[in-house]
């Protein structure tokens, strides 16, 4: 058979966009024909990678300089898509047309609509011969009841309507009757990761999901700081970016679990992330589903969640592969915490049952699923007279003047129009009397950008960087394995004779190269490089050929795990050094590796901060035992402060920076402070640092509070301020290296 899905921006991120795609490949590996249509395209490619053989098909390419950007019938709104159903800005009277035309000549045997507005227009315009199916991926009560109003109205034409858990779509029966359509459950399905699961044994506990209040991540950052008094050795990740940010990044620094607590921004593939992890959390208010816990649970992580109306509860089996609790009760949920950080031998007994459990949310389980419920529609339908065709409602085609707004067919004149605009700043636009005179598609258009830029502009630029990364580049594994040496993957199809890894140091032009063999099941080519064969620096890495041509790779799966946190005993050297391979990412959307290799080497394992001192624990990896540190400042005038070192009983070392005297040394407004240890003998000083981890960018994601000095230190080199604020504050440099900013600026 052949499946259609109309979908919103196939192009775009998003957990209907993956869904949708897992369906999609699951059901052509089942041997179907899948086709994707996209209402808009706004990214020269898809965001997710796409098999070739599924089909996509934009219908309005609003991309720079493209007629339909331009297009007047682009400026006149919709009447297909509800004015109420969230994303009605999005759409027009040239999206109208196009969505009709496509219906009314797709060939498809299964038409899918998968938001409520494109499941109505599936419903009153999809052809008579095909399967009408209406994909609902929020919940019942997130649905405008205008909306749900057309839903009585057009889905008895509906043949099958599917929501992802149960609760719904009894929700959906219950508060939203259609006679004769079929209400099933589909679940988000999550493909078969493609690293090993984790192991359970690290101390990290991990969220994902965007930044947004309805997630609650304080929640969860406040419950973490309560059980880490406990199991002071934790540390707590969240992953992904938003609106939120900042304010969480304060709630951290409030809660003085700046050293445990880290936001690591958004990752294109979670599966390397969250082997890292012991532990998988979720706190949300609400989930129409909770795509992430399967995510977690397919890597063999137990889950705590907050037991949501929806979702969770049908994934999470309480007490096996998972703890749920109370949305509201925050001594609960840190309680089940606590429950899983304590136990190592209940959280592996978890993890193994929520991988099994896990694998009924498989693609191709759910696809020939879903292939059946539509087989047996075509069936009945096969064994019905012919049905008389039923004519849908035509879309209206009233233009669109200076001070007329279309709405819903209805033509509204300037005084209507300032009460049907739901922002308070377009409201007070349509007031004005000059903006009543202009065009009101460019007041439709400000309605709409509005709209889009609700989306945080991190997240903006990351589309940007991902979509500017090249297309035909080969795609490499990377693989950190536990002697911190590292392991490359190419599919065997990529390589062309005898074919090697080739890395360039971006300063220095110096070359690694490291062979390529086929692997036992001659898939792959594979390829080892130890963790003494690779100089400190950056590196770029490139596919060579036989013939000797370089390409620079694209990363797939970067499998870090064994940097996650640094390693339990130290660095990889021992005492005598350090040595530490970090692959990553780059914003061009590049394979790059972070390496650094030095003789002697202080790792930095926790900050405390307080109103007069900065408490550094490090781990010395070198000869003999340092005899003290001392900070420089950095810049044309020079000076250093001197300060002792000691023992700890763990292991470790510390030092104390006293700020009174730091500060008394200022002579600008601005100073950096850099950190060094003294070795014994007079040998070279050893910079304080941070190498032995995952994280690549150290200075974003450890994020360190400013220490506020009360004194006001008279000096006369200094210009006066009636209101000098003194601050001091630890953070990390691009090289991972722990130093101190002194500042004397309002």
């Amino acid at each position: 058979m052949k499946y259609s899905f109309l979908i919103h921006n196939f192009y775009g991120v998003g957990g209907t966009n993956r869904a949708v795609l897992n369906l999609a490949t699951a059901l052509l590996e089942g041997g179907h024909q899948v086709e994707v249509a996209s209402v808009f395209r706004r990214l020269d490619r898809t965001m997710f990678d796409v098999d070739e053989r599924i089909t996509v098909v934009p219908l309005v390419d609003t991309r720079p300089r493209r007629p339909d950007r331009s297009n007047p019938r682009h400026r006149e709104p919709s009447t297909l898509i509800p004015e109420t159903e969230e994303f009605h800005l999005h759409y027009s009277r040239l999206t109208d047309e196009r969505i009709v035309r496509y219906l009314r000549s797709t060939d498809a045997d299964v038409v899918v609509g998968t938001r409520p507005g494109l499941n109505l227009a599936v419903a009153r315009h999809a052809p008579e011969h095909a399967v009408r199916v209406a994909q609902e991926h929020m919940t019942q009560d997130l649905i405008d009841d205008a909306v749900k109003a057309e839903i009585r109205r057009y889905y008895p034409r509906i043949d099958l309507a599917y929501t992802v858990t149960s609760a719904d779509a009894a929700a959906f029966r219950a508060g939203n009757p259609v006679p004769g359509t079929r209400i099933e459950v589909l679940p988000n399905s999550s493909p078969p990761p493609g690293v090993p699961p984790a192991d359970g044994r690290s101390r990290i506990v991990v969220a994902a999901g965007r930044l947004d209040p309805i997630k609650r991540y304080d929640r969860l950052i406040t419950a973490f700081a309560r059980a880490a008094v406990d199991c002071p050795g934790w540390t707590l990740r969240i992953y992904g970016d938003g609106e939120q940010r900042q304010a969480l990044a304060a709630l951290i620094r409030e809660l003085g679990v700046y050293d445990q607590v880290q936001l690591m921004g958004r990752r294109d593939d979670m599966s390397t992330e969250w082997v890292k992890g012991a532990i998988a959390a979720v706190s949300s208010e609400r989930e129409s589903f909770g795509m992430t816990i399967v995510e977690a649970m397919r890597l063999g992580l137990p889950v705590v969640s907050t037991d949501c109306p929806v979702g969770p509860r049908e994934i999470i089996d309480d007490g096996e592969d998972g703890l749920l609790v109370p949305s509201d009760d925050l001594d609960a949920y840190t309680g089940a915490l606590l429950t899983l950080m304590r136990d190592d031998e209940v959280r592996a007994r978890m993890g193994k049952v929520a991988l099994a459990n896990s694998a009924r949310f498989d693609p191709a389980h759910l696809a020939a699923q879903f292939a059946r419920d539509c087989e047996e529609v075509l069936t009945v339908r096969r064994a019905e007279p012919p049905r008389r065709p039923r004519a849908g409602r035509r879309v209206p085609r009233s233009g669109l003047t200076r001070s007329v707004l279309a709405r819903g067919g209805e033509l509204l004149r300037e005084p209507d129009l300032v009460r049907t605009l739901a922002d308070p700043v377009l409201r007070g636009i349509a007031g004005n009397d000059l903006a009543r005179r202009a065009s009101m598609g460019a007041l439709v258009r400000l309605a709409r950008v509005r709209r889009v830029r609700g989306t945080s502009t991190r997240l903006q630029q990351a589309i940007r960087r991902r979509v500017s990364a090249p297309t035909d580049g080969p795609i490499v594994d990377c693989l950190v394995l536990p002697d911190f040496g590292l392991q490359w993957s190419v599919d065997a199809a990529t390589c062309a004779g005898e074919a090697s890894v080739v890395l360039r140091n971006r300063d220095t032009r110096e070359v690694v190269q490291v062979a390529l063999a086929p692997a036992v099941d001659g898939l792959r080519h594979v390829g080892t490089l130890a963790a003494a064969a690779l100089p400190e620096g950056r590196w770029n890495v490139y596919l060579m050929d036989g013939q000797g041509v370089r390409r620079r790779v694209r990363p797939q799966r970067l499998d870090s795990r064994f940097l996650a946190g640094g390693p339990d005993d130290g660095p990889a050297g021992g005492l005598s050094g350090v040595r530490a391979h970090v692959p990553y990412r780059t914003a061009d959307g590049f394979l790059a590796v972070r390496s650094w290799v030095r003789a002697a080497h202080a790792e930095v394992r926790r900050i405390a901060l307080d109103g007069e001192d900065v408490t550094i624990a490090f781990t010395w990896h070198g000869p003999g035992i340092p005899d003290g540190a001392v900070l420089r400042r950095r810049g044309d005038r020079p000076e250093s402060l001197a300060v002792s070192t000691a023992s700890a009983t763990d292991g470790t070392m510390t030092m104390l920076v006293p700020l009174a005297p730091l500060t008394d040394l200022r002579l600008g407004r601005y100073e950096d402070w850099d950190i060094f240890l003294r070795q014994p003998g007079g040998l070279d000083e050893v910079r304080l640092g941070r190498f032995v981890d995952d994280v690549v960018d150290k200075k974003r994601t450890y994020n360190y509070p400013e220490i506020h000095l009360a004194q006001e230190v008279e000096l006369d080199l200094v210009e006066e301020d009636p209101a000098p604020t003194l601050r001091v504050r630890p953070y990390y440099t691009i090289d991972s290296e722990l130093s101190i900013v002194v500042i004397d600026r309002p």
